[in-house]
């Protein structure tokens, strides 16, 4: 059994809802499983919302501010010589200090800001303690965007050339054989078909605004100054993934998703993988709506359909009576009684999904009477 899979492929190729399939397959086969979403927070191989510090920084900036040293121990990853600080998970629990001293010192240890000198012994330290955790367990890990997406972005952006990429990426992947991984690559032939569909996805000023973010990085130095700059990297970015496929040696299968035959991708998947298919018991979730008075936040359900707090529609699928898995998110809802239910699974970034988060169903006054 592979005990890492790993799902890759430009933005829009479906690597979320692939990794939401396995994930809802695999634990309906009795598995235990963790899916590290892309954004999963804290996440043990990625930095999207991550201070690092070395051990001795770490020490003189709690010194410096010793108002911070509890909450920050309390959610600090600690490695061999690095100290991992989820950045958004220090300003929840203090809440109102973004603008304080500490928050904005703690901002300059982003790892998405180092230059690649400092971020390749960073990464590789935390692959190593990923490692090390799932070795002392039997759970199957879903990892979406990891070994490549996160890692281009950060090369190509960086002006790395493809062999440095390479270098660290295959390091990675010889690092992982004790866990017998799976590489999963999901891609259209055509490029410009997957920008299109991105453009259509997203939005044209959500491509605008990736550009924006990214202009003043060394990738971009020379390059046209609009957003068709960001179109090239993402062909770079496919040709990067693509050779780096090829050169992975691990067991792997590679989908074509041009033609969107999504329930003949999954058994694909679940055919190399050895995963049996296993259909959801039919269980209804109560519809209501669902208030955490605290956060301010609230999700409603209409025939297995949550809308959650930014809108987004996800299909409710029963694991038991009490549990439904939540489409495209590593989280379950889990009821108690008809008007309690409660967020369990991997947090990703959005607050409202902060695990163990309890909400409560309002009652009409039909209800009530």
């Amino acid at each position: 059994m592979n005990r890492v899979i790993l799902l890759e492929g430009l933005p829009g190729t479906g690597k979320t809802t692939n990794s939401y399939k396995l994930y809802e397959q695999l634990v309906r086969n009795g598995w235990d499983v963790r899916w590290l979403h892309e954004v999963s927070q804290p996440h043990p191989t990625l930095f999207f919302s991550e201070a690092c510090l070395t051990k001795e920084e770490y020490r003189l900036f709690t010194e410096k501010y010793p108002e911070t040293a509890e909450i920050l121990s309390s959610i600090a990853e600690i490695r061999a010589s690095t100290v991992g600080i989820d950045y958004l998970s220090a300003a929840r629990r203090l809440p109102g200090q973004e603008s304080a001293a500490w928050y904005q010192e703690i901002l300059q240890y982003d790892v998405m800001d180092f230059p690649l000198e400092r971020y390749e012994p960073t990464a590789y330290e935390k692959w190593e303690a990923f490692l090390k955790a799932a070795l002392q367990d039997d759970m199957i890990y879903i990892l979406d965007s990891s070994i490549f997406q996160y890692q281009i972005f950060t090369y190509l952006l960086n002006g790395a050339d493809y062999q440095r990429l390479a270098g660290f990426v295959h390091s990675i992947m010889k690092m992982l054989r004790p866990l017998h991984p799976a590489l999963i690559y999901l891609y259209r032939e055509n490029t410009e078909d997957s920008i299109v569909f991105i453009e259509k996805q997203r939005g044209f000023k959500a491509l605008e605004s990736t550009w924006e973010r990214d202009k003043e990085r060394t990738y971009y130095r020379n390059k046209q100054q609009d957003v068709t700059a960001y179109f090239d990297f993402l062909k770079d970015y496919a040709d990067y993934a693509s050779r780096l496929f090829e050169e992975s040696e691990c067991e792997k299968l590679k989908i074509e998703i041009t033609a969107q035959k999504w329930d003949l991708y999954e058994t694909k998947m679940l055919r190399v993988l050895g995963i049996a298919h296993q259909e959801a018991p039919s269980c209804q979730a109560k519809d209501g709506t669902y208030v955490n008075a605290l956060l301010g936040a609230s999700f409603s359900i209409k025939d297995n359909i949550l809308t959650d707090p930014e809108g987004v529609h996800r299909r409710l699928s029963a694991k038991t009576p009490t549990e439904f898995f939540i489409e495209c998110l590593p989280e379950t809802l889990c009821f108690f009684g008809d008007d309690t239910v409660k967020l369990c699974g991997q947090q990703i970034i959005p607050q409202w999904s902060e695990t163990g988060t309890v909400y409560t169903r309002e009652r009409d006054q039909r209800e009530l009477l």
